[in-house]
C-alpha cells in the first residue's frame, strides 16, 4: 500500500462523513442534533445533512426526537459504511452493484469489464457493462489493479478484446467507493486513494 498515490484529503466527506459523525455522537444511546453533526463532519451544507437524515429515518435506521430542538438517535447500526439510500429509504441500486463488483474482484484471478458485469449481476440488481468499465478504470487509476492484457480494438465485428485486470491491492471486504470528486474512497484504509481526476485508458 505504500506505493499507492493518495490524495491529501483524508476527512470523510459527503454521506460517509455524516454517517461516521452520527455514529460517534450517538454512541451508547445518545442523540445528536443537526448542528452537532454539522460541526463534527466535513460537510459544509445543512441541507445535505438534513436530506441524508431523512433517508435514514425513512429506512428505519434513525428516529427523530422532538423536544428542545430536533435530535436524532440510532435505532439500528448497520456498520461503518454509510448506508447508501434513496429518498424513500430503499437501498441505492448503484451501491449494491459496487458491492457485487468488489466481491467478484476479490475472488477472481483476472477478468475484463464484460466478465465483471456478467459475474457481478443478479436478477434483482444487474450491472451494466459501462458501470463495470468505469469502476475498473477508477480502481486502476488508484493503484488497485494490474493490467494483465491491454485491450485492443477490433477491425471487424467480434474481433478485439477489452483490457483484462487482476486485483493487486485487496484492502478488505468493504468496496472502495467512487465519489463525486472522482477519487476512490477506501473504507478499509479511511483515505482517498489515487488521483483526483479519472482519465480512462483506451479500449477498456
Amino acid at each position: 500500500m505504500d506505493d499507492m498515490a493518495r490524495l491529501s484529503v483524508r476527512v470523510p466527506r459527503g454521506r460517509q462523513g455524516i454517517w461516521e459523525t452520527l455514529r460517534a455522537l450517538t454512541a451508547g444511546g445518545a442523540s445528536a442534533s443537526l448542528p452537532e453533526i454539522l460541526d463534527g463532519s466535513a460537510e459544509a451544507h445543512k441541507s445535505t445533512i438534513r436530506t441524508y437524515l431523512r433517508c435514514l429515518e425513512a429506512a428505519g435506521i434513525v428516529a427523530r426526537e422532538e423536544g428542545d430542538g430536533v435530535r436524532y438517535r440510532l435505532l439500528r447500526d448497520p456498520g461503518p459504511e454509510a448506508p447508501r439510500l434513496r429518498r424513500d429509504g430503499s437501498p441505492a441500486q448503484h451501491s449494491l452493484g459496487t458491492e457485487q463488483m468488489w466481491r467478484v474482484l476479490r475472488m477472481a484471478s483476472a477478468l475484463d469489464a464484460r466478465e465483471l458485469a456478467v459475474t457481478a449481476s443478479t436478477e434483482e440488481h444487474p450491472v451494466a457493462l459501462d458501470t463495470a468499465r468505469a469502476y475498473l478504470r477508477a480502481l486502476d487509476r488508484a493503484g488497485y489493479l494490474a493490467v494483465v492484457e491491454p485491450g485492443r480494438p477490433g477491425h471487424k465485428v467480434g474481433t478485439g478484446h477489452l483490457t483484462v485486470y487482476r486485483l493487486i491491492n485487496n484492502t478488505g471486504p468493504l468496496p472502495p467507493q467512487i465519489q463525486r470528486i472522482k477519487a476512490v474512497w477506501d473504507q478499509n484504509l479511511r483515505a482517498h486513494v489515487g488521483e483526483g481526476v479519472i482519465e480512462g485508458r483506451e479500449h477498456e
